[in-house]
Formats: structure tokens, sequence, C-alpha cells
């Protein structure tokens, strides 16, 4: 692992990563203001949750971009493990949002 911590390797990875960060955010500015503009409607709340994950990934990204710019690995394992539980969450958030939209609609669950 210690390769990838070694110039030019870390400084690429860096701006990569730095590069889907920015790509994740402005999906997320874009879902946020498309639940936004989407309030009282029942597909609102999963956009948010949508966007709350593509937060997250942006987050993490910039977060593991640092850490190969200044060589931290302990900034790789945080972001690991704060990607993990978000989106464990956000998954667990969707499914519940999707059944109570199947329920409203007179759906069967099964």
């Amino acid at each position: 692992m210690d390769v990838l911590f070694q110039p030019p390797i870390d400084r690429i990875l860096a701006g990569i990563l730095l590069s889907i960060a920015g790509l994740f955010f402005s999906l997320c500015i874009r879902r946020f203001v498309f639940a936004y503009r989407r309030t009282g409607d029942l597909s609102s709340a999963q956009w948010f949750v949508r966007a709350i994950r593509c937060l997250i990934i942006a987050l993490t990204a910039a977060a593991w971009s640092a850490g190969f710019f200044w060589n931290q690995s302990w900034l790789l394992i945080i972001g690991l493990i704060i990607l993990c539980q978000e989106l464990y969450e956000g998954a667990i958030l969707g499914a519940a949002l999707r059944t109570g939209r199947k329920i409203e609609k007179g759906e069967t669950l099964l």
C-alpha cells in the first residue's frame, strides 16, 4: 500500500478523487434542488435521500483525496468506515420509503 503514497501516483490519485468528489457534489446539489421543487410529492423524500448519498460519496472522495495528498493513510480508513455506515443507513431508509410509497398507492408488498 505504500506504493500508492509515492510521488507521482499519490498526486494523480488525489486529483482523480478530487474530480470524483466535485462530480458527486454537483450531482448532490442537483438532487437537492429537484427534491425541493417536488415538495409535497411522495417522491420528494426519495430524491432527498439520493442527494444525501451523493453528498456522502463526495465527502468521502474528498477525504481520500486529502489522504493521498498529505500522505495520511488514516484518512482512507475513516472515509471507508463513514462511507459504509452512511450508505447502509441510506439503503435502509430508501427501502422504507419505497415500501411506504407502495403502501400509499395500494400495491401489494409481495
